[in-house]
């Protein structure tokens, strides 16, 4: 962006756990309409991925994405996000830190976890999610279950959770 404010790209995980936990649409709609002017104004972006298991849920959370006009998604099928994700698939099948059902796991169609490292890698972005890092996992406990953090790391890409996005965009629920 043009005053070298951060972009985050959200994973689903962080705009489904605050529907369903944290801030109801009836109550806390000010979350809501921030989030939204954030990804009308680019600094909050939506992979296609993402965009599609969103929408899929048929709930409060579905309309009210389907109704963002001007919505910033990007496709997982640009060349350079496409290499990226080679990259991911290839580290979790030759890396000793992770089984073949973790490459079985990631490689499938329907996760979006490898697509978005591949994706805030490719267009410098910080990737917003809840998930936490494994911890523990080493060649003698070889994990089958990749979590983003730890791709993350691995390829040098910044993550955060979307509170601490929610403090650097000044979104706050007051």
């Amino acid at each position: 962006m043009e005053d070298n404010r951060p972009i985050f790209l959200i994973d689903a995980n962080s705009l489904i756990t605050p529907y369903n936990l944290y801030y109801p649409f009836d109550l806390v709609s000010k979350f809501w309409d921030d989030i939204e002017r954030k990804i009308v104004d680019g600094s909050i972006i939506i992979m296609d991925k993402v965009y599609d298991e969103l929408i899929a849920g048929d709930d409060e959370l579905s309309t009210w994405l389907l109704n963002i006009t001007n919505l910033n998604k990007i496709s997982h099928k640009d060349p350079g996000i496409v290499s990226v994700y080679g990259e991911i698939l290839d580290y979790i099948q030759t890396s000793e830190l992770y089984t073949q059902k973790a490459l079985l796991e990631w490689s499938g169609n329907r996760i979006a976890d490898p697509w978005l490292i591949a994706c805030a890698k490719t267009n410098i972005q910080t990737l917003v999610t809840f998930e936490a890092s494994s911890g523990g996992i080493n060649k003698k406990n070889p994990s089958s279950n990749p979590k983003i953090p730890d791709i993350c790391k691995q390829f040098n890409v910044n993550y955060t959770n979307l509170f601490d996005m929610m403090r650097k965009l000044s979104i706050n629920i007051s």
